[in-house]
């Protein structure tokens, strides 16, 4: 069935992805972005596509896109090139009670092994990643590890969420995909955007078995 989706990180390669791969199937979507020009003129030209203009600073412009009407969440708001601080993990903890308040069903976040959940195992592959982010990735380890902990914080009850863990993304084809936990012998270093998109897009119904959870997801 058809659902408006709220999205942000929109402008993004998986982002992008996302919102092509939603369109295909019927859904309308609304999109808060800094710089509506990065977005192709295929979705800002698409009837079922409202984007709305502004920064995760901007508290009356967050109230303002979670009031658009849709009634599932996705998130693919990662660390920007530049920017310092955990920008992304405060605009959530301002966005999740705006969601609650709203009566959105679902929300489904972006996030990383930055986080380690406590259903991981860990393993050697693993930690040499996060520790690569640690060095070379400026503030995306802080922003993810933070945004994990409050998105896990939830409760699920309120809002059924799922926070997405995510390898290396590529630009392959759809792929099936596994969500696990690190360690598990299943646990992929690697994952295309296309698989990532229909994923996401299956687990948005109320059959998932992911709500409350934090899997990584791999192809």
């Amino acid at each position: 069935m058809p659902e408006h989706i709220l999205i942000l990180g929109a402008t993004g390669a998986s982002g992008i992805e996302f919102c092509f791969a939603a369109l295909q199937q019927g859904h309308q979507l609304s999109l808060l972005v800094r710089s509506p020009q990065k977005l192709p003129p295929e979705l800002s030209g698409n009837q079922n596509v409202t984007v709305i203009k502004g920064t995760f600073e901007d508290a009356s412009i967050l109230e303002q896109a979670v009031g658009c009407g849709a009634q599932i969440f996705v998130s693919f708001a990662g660390p920007t090139y530049g920017l310092k601080g955990t920008p992304v993990t405060d605009a959530m903890k301002l966005i999740f009670p705006m969601l609650v308040a709203n009566h959105y069903k679902r929300a489904m976040v972006l996030g990383t092994c930055s986080y380690p959940s406590p259903e991981d195992k860990g393993g050697i592959k693993w930690k040499l990643s996060v520790a690569l982010v640690k060095v070379i990735g400026g503030s995306a380890y802080q922003e993810f590890r933070g945004l994990g902990e409050f998105v896990a914080s939830q409760d699920p009850a309120q809002l059924r969420w799922t926070l997405f863990r995510v390898p290396f993304l590529t630009n392959g084809d759809e792929a099936p995909v596994t969500a696990s936990y690190t360690g598990t012998g299943d646990d992929g270093m690697f994952l295309s955007r296309k698989s990532m998109a229909k994923w996401v897009l299956n687990e948005m119904s109320e059959q998932s078995v992911q709500v409350g959870r934090t899997p990584v997801i791999s192809n």
